[in-house]
């Protein structure tokens, strides 16, 4: 029987991936599976999986057309055998006892769920950071619900896809989001946690991030986001409090920018000639969702206030000038 499946996507990660299949295969924990998910890459990638493959058993590799990690990841979740679910990144890497670390941390407390510590590390300076998450051991949901945003906006530990090992049962129809490019691991994980009676925390690292990577969908390009998606996501995040009953007082407080950062933010980076369609559209959302609109700033509220109003043609107005009076004050300083 296997205790652990690991499903790793990965796309054109020739660079890194023979390290993490060499991490994994020197894991003092033997008993697991790898399902690497070959999403439609254009370099070697593929082929190294497969040579591993070839020569270790616990290695299934799977090759797809390119449809993003969100569905490499569903083709992974759909082949797992193990008791326990694991996700890692092709480009990170891992101690030798991270698998094992994790297996005896949710075997002796029986926890639903084990979140660990993890250290970023950035390729081009070699700099590392320990990412400390402020719990160890074994908690009660409702005793993290009181601070859970306030944790997740200072650490992240909540919504990273890796770092943590999961009874099998809690994914049973729990899917990523197809096309969803950032937060798409958050999504995952709020279908998640409603069921989760108990987590276990794991202070110590095992778990290396690489920051920065080639190819990492963490460098998009802020015109590059969709917003709107990330709203969406965020009002998945309100509904899980809600649910919990723990939408208040530093959760409500949090969320709510949250949602109205991703409300303005899906006017102010639209395309100039979009903006009063952006601006109907937000109106309608902030409208039937009860978003409580109160901005940060000069700009923001201005923007805000055209949402709330209606004034999509003065909201295209007011960012075009504020796009020239930008472009005039990187001129100036050129000139300094």
């Amino acid at each position: 029987m296997i205790m652990i499946s690991v499903v790793m996507p990965v796309f054109n990660k020739e660079k890194y991936v023979h390290n993490i299949l060499k991490d994994l295969q020197k894991q003092t924990f033997q008993n697991f599976e790898c399902i690497i998910v070959d999403d439609g890459s254009t370099d070697r990638s593929g082929i190294i999986c497969d040579e591993v493959g070839l020569i270790d058993e616990r290695f299934q590799v799977i090759h797809i057309k390119n449809a993003g990690v969100s569905y490499a990841r569903n083709v992974g979740l759909k082949e797992v055998r193990g008791n326990y679910i694991t996700f890692i990144d092709a480009d990170d890497r891992l101690e030798s006892n991270y698998l094992k670390v994790l297996y005896e941390d949710i075997t002796k407390s029986n926890a639903d769920i084990i979140i660990s510590g993890v250290e970023k590390w950035w390729e081009k300076t070699n700099f590392t950071e320990l990412l400390k998450i402020p719990y160890q051991g074994k908690y009660k949901m409702k005793e993290l619900l009181p601070k859970f945003a306030m944790v997740q906006k200072n650490t992240g530990i909540y919504g990273y896809c890796w770092g943590k090992l999961l009874k099998k049962e809690l994914i049973e129809e729990v899917y990523f989001t197809n096309g969803l490019k950032l937060a798409e691991d958050f999504d995952f994980y709020l279908q998640i946690y409603p069921k989760v009676d108990t987590i276990f925390f794991e202070n110590n690292c095992h778990y290396f991030y690489l920051q920065e990577a080639q190819n990492s969908s963490m460098l998009s390009a802020d015109n590059e986001i969709d917003y709107k998606a990330q709203l969406k996501i965020n009002l998945r995040y309100r509904d899980f409090l809600k649910k919990m009953n723990s939408y208040n007082e530093y959760n409500r407080l949090l969320v709510d920018r949250i949602l109205t950062n991703y409300v303005f933010f899906v006017v102010y980076h639209a395309r100039r000639q979009e903006i009063s369609k952006k601006v109907e559209e937000m109106n309608q959302i902030a409208y039937q969702e009860n978003i409580n609109l109160k901005g940060v700033g000069t700009i923001q509220n201005i923007i805000l206030w055209c949402i709330k109003n209606k004034k999509g043609i003065l909201a295209e107005k007011l960012l075009r000038i504020y796009d020239i009076l930008r472009w005039f004050k990187r001129k100036s300083r050129l000139f300094l």
